[in-house]
């Protein structure tokens, strides 16, 4: 037995080991559910799904703020955003149009490659209901938007604004 696996076995796994195996989990759990629901229930089946992760958005914001002290503002779902990010492995952009609206862009989504790879986009299903999930359970005065819906070649840009604020 090599060295790395009598290590594994014996659960001496680094760190960053765990978190990319986790990640890489996470996402193809997330792919594949999204697949599957699909092929055997059409869009009631993604619609489910994109239930099950409104819920978890939702249950994830209310965590958020009581481990991380987010109160419910904007910055504070542009934290909240920014945090479920580096978890993920995405790399982020936020870029501050005024006070009160924000733009995130995405040069890397570990969600959108997997999507790639699988030849279907299901950002609509299962990260948009989560993250807006997250957002308005941070900050309900704010709104999700997307600037840019991914396609095959890029990620998404999508915006948190808060309400009766104009954006420039």
């Amino acid at each position: 037995m090599g060295i790395m696996r009598t290590a594994a076995a014996k659960g001496l796994i680094p760190a960053g080991n765990k978190i990319s195996e986790l990640r890489g989990n996470l996402t193809r759990l997330m792919t594949e559910s999204a697949k599957v629901l699909e092929e055997r229930f059409g869009q009631e089946g993604l619609d489910a799904l994109s239930e099950v992760f409104r819920r978890l958005g939702s249950e994830d914001a209310e965590a958020m703020k009581k481990r991380l002290g987010l109160e419910d503002g904007l910055k504070d779902a542009s934290d909240a955003w920014k945090v479920i990010g580096h978890v993920f492995g995405a790399k982020m952009n936020a870029t501050w149009k005024s006070d009160g609206y924000v733009e995130f862009d995405h040069p890397f989504c570990p969600q959108h490659a997997e999507f790639q790879k699988q030849g279907k986009l299901f950002c609509d299903t299962v990260c948009l209901p989560y993250v807006t999930a997250v957002a308005e359970g941070i900050a309900p005065e704010i709104t999700v938007g997307v600037v840019r819906k991914a396609t095959e070649d890029s990620t998404c840009i999508k915006s948190l604004k808060l309400e009766n604020v104009p954006s420039e």
